[in-house]
């Protein structure tokens, strides 16, 4: 299982549904192929650059294939790109810590509401400025209508909050999404957002 990277007063905190056995296997998040969640962190110039290219990905799949990707290597590749990220103030985690998955949308991957339970605690104890939700519409709804009820399936910000962190639904980045137009809006508005509360020293 990936490490969280997840420090106390990130910018953001952006918030997948669990981790893919791929990108678990490669060693960092967000690696299935076509998945375009670094490609808009830079795009929406929430990172300057890319953090992990698709020659990165490529690099890390032929590692692995020759057999050199070892703890060790994924390890270092690992620190390398979280600091990156935490320089930035941007963190990662999961709704699902519990296992790992084939792909977002098997059953297993559902977070359970002790699952939900503890990232609530996770976030008030943490206290990221904004917690951006990388997960399907649907199922962000279904996890946190019952404790908030203003949780709804539209996409950017909502109108709750988690302790003191506004809340963001971004969407997944994988392939299947075809609307790219829509993404790249949310992620502009995000970006937006991160600058402005950046301005107010927030």
């Amino acid at each position: 299982m990936l490490n969280e990277i997840l420090i106390q007063n990130l910018r953001v905190l952006f918030v997948g549904t669990s981790v893919a056995e791929i990108s678990d296997e490669l060693g960092f998040y967000y690696l299935t192929p076509k998945n375009r969640f670094w490609e808009m962190l830079e795009y929406a110039k929430i990172t300057p650059t890319i953090v992990i290219s698709e020659r990165d990905r490529k690099a890390l799949v032929g590692a692995k294939q020759t057999g050199i990707l070892d703890d060790l290597y994924k390890q270092f590749f690992f620190e390398k790109k979280e600091s990156t990220l935490l320089k930035l103030r941007i963190g990662l985690t999961d709704l699902n810590r519990r296992l790992v998955v084939s792909k977002e949308d098997a059953p297993a991957a559902e977070p359970t509401p002790d699952d939900i339970q503890k990232f609530v605690k996770k976030i008030e104890k943490y206290k990221p400025k904004i917690v951006a939700f990388v997960t399907g519409a649907e199922l962000f709804e279904k996890c946190f209508k019952r404790l908030y009820p203003q949780a709804t399936r539209q996409q950017g910000k909502q109108d709750f909050m988690i302790g003191s962190s506004e809340v963001w639904l971004l969407g997944s980045t994988s392939g299947r999404v075809k609307d790219t137009g829509a993404m790249e809006q949310l992620f502009d508005d995000l970006a937006e957002r991160l600058n402005g509360l950046d301005k107010e020293g927030v």
